[in-house]
């Protein structure tokens, strides 16, 4: 398991609100080992999820509300 030092930023995928990545851990499957992380966005969602399907929060954050759907 490896520890954070930077903030690392992503979307919450149950309700899109920024997340936090806690960790990150390379954990071993049928096809190889896949990179997981532990996020926890404001709301106090959590999830443990392969790195591959983390979205991008700082592009998120530059577009205007009204593309993003708010």
């Amino acid at each position: 398991m490896t520890k954070l030092t930077n903030l690392d930023l992503t979307l919450c995928p149950e309700c899109g609100a920024l997340a936090e990545v806690l960790w990150r851990a390379v954990m071993e499957s049928t096809d190889g080992p896949v990179e997981h992380a532990r996020i926890t966005c404001v709301q106090r969602h959590w999830f443990l999820l392969p790195v591959a399907h983390l979205e991008r929060a700082d592009v998120v954050a530059r577009q205007p509300a009204c593309e993003r759907g708010a």
